[in-house]
């Protein structure tokens, strides 16, 4: 029999048409369909096949959409020093819009201050996947100069983020990426790979042992959830500790390990 033929643009808007994945880039969601389109699937078994994907590498992060539309008019209001206590409560709030940052701030005032501060150099940084991880930058030890870029699938987060740099006068740049079609150009002081691995794999088997050696940085800080978003343990220190061994076997570069309650970290100096 011949193999049905499928129109990828229609395919592509019929994923987008739920409120959940409509902001995420089409380069991602076509590269996830001509995945699906493979498996011998009909139409709506691979609609629904792909938004699951969507689900597990990025929607599960977020219980509804965030709305950027709010946040760029509180932020447009605001001073343009980052340290200004006001600012500081406007960013905690936002990143508690987001499952992942959110975790992360009963940990945030200990969690990049422990783990970077033997870097010597902080002047270029890469995020990937980064979710809103950049507004945590008042909370990392950083130089009065340094470089930001950001990459995650959603189009309204990535703009919103510039507006935030721009706000802040922060020479940074967020933008759209597909990290198992290509990875960020470019060299960097550090990439922040922040529970991003266990997420990427469900799609790509090869996504972390990719970022750990192909990803231009002289150091990376990697990260796993010790939880589940149900906030459950299930082993998971364990599991991706050992996971994370596995990917670096054999490599010559210099690892610290950091525990924090709901976040296993490695630094990688290479």
């Amino acid at each position: 029999m011949p193999e049905p033929e499928f129109d990828l643009d229609e395919f592509v808007r019929q994923v987008q048409s739920s409120d959940k994945y409509s902001h995420i880039t089409p380069e991602v969601i076509r590269s996830l369909l001509l995945k699906e389109m493979q498996k011998g699937k009909n139409g709506k078994e691979i609609i629904k096949s792909t938004r699951n994907k969507l689900h597990q590498i990025g929607s599960a992060y977020q219980e509804k959409p965030i709305c950027y539309n709010a946040l760029l008019e509180e932020l447009q209001s605001l001073p343009s020093e980052l340290e200004d206590p006001v600012v500081k409560a406007y960013i905690l709030k936002a990143l508690g819009s987001h499952a992942s940052t959110r975790e992360r701030l009963p940990i945030l005032p200990r969690f990049f201050t422990e783990t970077l501060q033997k870097i010597p150099s902080l002047h270029s940084i890469l995020d990937v996947a980064c979710g809103l991880n950049p507004m945590s930058i008042p909370w990392m030890p950083l130089p009065a100069r340094f470089t930001y870029t950001a990459c995650d699938i959603y189009e309204d987060m990535t703009g919103f983020l510039n507006d935030f740099f721009t706000h802040f006068n922060i020479d940074g740049k967020a933008q759209t990426c597909d990290l198992t079609q290509n990875l960020p150009a470019g060299s960097y002081d550090l990439a922040l790979i922040l529970k991003t691995i266990p997420c990427l794999e469900q799609v790509d088997k090869e996504a972390g042992y990719r970022l750990l050696n192909q990803l231009n940085a002289a150091a990376l800080l990697v990260s796993f959830p010790a939880k589940s978003l149900g906030g459950k343990s299930k082993g998971m220190v364990q599991n991706y500790e050992r996971h994370f061994l596995d990917l670096t076997v054999g490599q010559s570069w210099k690892i610290t390990r950091f525990e924090f309650p709901g976040e296993l970290a490695f630094l990688v100096q290479k």
